[in-house]
């Protein structure tokens, strides 16, 4: 069964793929799966072995069971997952040919659009860290109950595309508190959705331990087109920063004081208690907003002439990102159909359909 040992990952480097990491421990082999979307570790259950395959079922948090049957061909793992996919995995090695393990840490990013570029950041590397992605937006929407399921309702209900069922959003919690990984938050404290997530995060976890890695003003080193070094403008948010910025940080990360929890985690229970339509990014810090605060902004950017809704939001958001960024397209979408409903914006089309539908000022 040695034959079987080692961390494999997709032959395709595919980060969306399963990593599998295999263990001899007293003779006996120990399984692990990690998800590498989510980066979450799944509860191996039924594990059994013979001199030529190895066979378990994952349990992840989401409920779904995915059964996998591994197999040795040429020096690589055939992995048949649930009999309806087969992938081939290599042995992830070191560059002296030595096996690589995963480091134990597991990185907090602030949306999909950050833990993607934290995971590339990771692979180009060479680390074997892992990374959790936030799938929720908490800077806009009700907040004050303690059920994720009331958000994703909430979600369901404005966004046609949208699947409740779909988006776990318990599963994120459980699995950070449950994981014997070191935590890593990442977090933008001028974006409104990565400050929000940062407050919220911080307030759940309590006292179990955690690192941060802030990137809010960072100046980040760049090359002129001349080739002479400069500055990059100071950092909003994780989600805006690239790939090769990201890795520069790696090592950077520090704990948290007292105060700064219990500021922050008061911060949050503020907010909730409120339960406003939006939380912004104010000198102070996140504060609630009411439902029309980006109605001024919108009507700015519309004209007496039919302008395309997609355009009218981009403009809104081009306009209105210095030195906070506050809110996105969808719930700008929300906007524009509510000042249609309320007369202060006439539709040509349904204006939900922000590509096809156009709006003016009224006469």
């Amino acid at each position: 069964m040695e034959d079987f040992v080692g961390r494999w990952i997709a032959g395709n480097d595919r980060h969306t793929t399963a990593t599998i990491e295999i263990k001899s421990v007293d003779g006996h082999l120990v399984v692990c799966a990690i998800d590498g979307s989510s980066g979450e570790l799944a509860e191996i259950q039924g594990l059994t072995s013979w001199n030529e395959e190895v066979r378990f079922a994952a349990q992840w948090s989401s409920g779904q069971t995915s059964n996998y049957r591994l197999l040795q061909s040429d020096g690589r793992l055939v992995v048949h997952v649930t009999l309806s996919r087969t992938d081939y995995f290599k042995r992830d090695l070191n560059a002296d040919g030595t096996y690589r393990w995963r480091s134990g840490i597991l990185h907090i990013a602030p949306g999909h659009s950050a833990g993607g570029s934290l995971r590339r950041a990771i692979r180009s590397s060479g680390r074997t860290d892992d990374v959790i992605s936030f799938r929720d937006n908490l800077s806009c929407g009700p907040i004050g109950s303690p059920e994720s399921s009331a958000r994703a309702r909430w979600w369901a209900s404005i966004y046609d595309e949208y699947d409740e069922y779909d988006v776990d959003f318990d599963g994120f919690w459980k699995q950070i508190m449950s994981t014997s990984d070191r935590l890593v938050v990442w977090v933008g404290r001028h974006s409104a959705q990565e400050h929000a997530f940062f407050l919220a995060l911080v307030d759940h976890l309590g006292d179990r331990p955690y690192d941060i890695i802030d990137v809010t003003g960072l100046q980040m080193p760049l090359t002129r087109p001349d080739g002479k070094p400069r500055l990059s403008n100071p950092t909003q948010a994780v989600s805006l920063m690239s790939e090769t910025e990201l890795a520069l940080l790696f090592g950077t990360e520090r704990a948290m004081t007292t105060k700064e929890r219990e500021e922050a985690a008061r911060r949050w229970r503020t907010l909730k208690s409120e339960n406003a339509p939006f939380r912004i990014v104010a000198d102070s810090g996140l504060v609630s907003a009411p439902a029309d605060v980006f109605d001024e902004l919108l009507l700015e950017r519309a004209s007496k002439d039919w302008r395309k809704v997609a355009r009218v939001i981009a403009e809104t958001m081009g306009h209105n990102m210095e030195p906070y960024i506050q809110v996105g397209d969808l719930m700008l979408l929300t906007r524009i159909v509510a000042l249609v409903d309320q007369g202060k914006l006439m539709a040509h089309g349904d204006p939900w359909l922000m590509r096809e539908c156009e709006v003016r000022l009224p006469d």
